[in-house]
């Protein structure tokens, strides 16, 4: 089945001339033009990747990043605001990649194709992990601590996976970054340590104890205990 891009952008001519290049490589495209309209397109199509820009008409495209973010989606950014702030803060709202304009329509379409090779290998993974008293159920794409259903968004998953998986063994953050991210990010240590910080947060809501065991090495990363 082709992959379904939906991309989310206020100019028709970017949009169409994203839209036509990407129908080449063979994707299913739609194109809607602001947030909210595009909030009722992706409950139908379901999307596998969105491309999405942050200035637009009727909302924060950052706060429609925050939203979509906890869906099965990847997020390729694609905008104007060229500051490693805005970046940042993109990445950390849960956007997989970030592109500025003007861009390059290979690069655009290379860069697509990564994150959809990213996201095909993840889903395809289904064994099932258990690490104490938590469950990996990669088919789910859910981690369950204590019985109980863990409320993370796809990159807090792939980052506790991480910890699990390599259980006393110190992760930098860099190590943790290539988990989540194709490419370096930039001040990606400031990305994981929020990232850290919101998963540490919900451990805590069902085991103290659990949200203790992500430890800090100081001026390296983290090490699960």
């Amino acid at each position: 089945m082709r992959e379904k891009i939906l991309i989310v952008e206020d100019d028709p001519l970017i949009a169409d001339m994203v839209k036509r290049y990407l129908e080449r490589e063979g994707y299913r495209v739609h194109w809607e033009s602001c947030g909210k309209e595009a909030i009722r397109s992706f409950a139908s199509l379901k999307p596998d990747l969105l491309i999405l820009d942050l200035m637009l008409p009727d909302m924060d495209g950052f706060e429609l990043c925050r939203l979509l973010s906890r869906e099965r989606v990847m997020i390729l950014i694609l905008t104007a605001k060229d500051s490693d702030e805005d970046k940042i803060v993109g990445l950390e709202l849960g956007a997989d990649d970030y592109l500025t304009k003007p861009f390059n329509m290979r690069e655009l379409v290379a860069r697509v194709k990564a994150l959809l090779r990213r996201r095909d290998k993840f889903l395809h993974d289904g064994e099932t992990l258990r690490v104490g008293e938590f469950e990996v159920r990669n088919g789910e794409r859910r981690i369950y601590l204590k019985g109980k259903p863990l409320d993370l968004t796809p990159k807090e998953f792939l980052i506790l996976r991480k910890f699990l998986s390599n259980r006393g063994r110190v992760l930098s953050r860099q190590e943790l970054a290539n988990e989540i991210y194709e490419r370096e990010p930039p001040d990606y240590e400031r990305i994981i340590d929020t990232y850290v910080y919101r998963i540490r947060t919900k451990l805590l809501e069902i085991d103290k104890a659990s949200s203790e065991r992500i430890k800090t090495v100081r001026g390296f990363g983290y090490r699960f205990e």
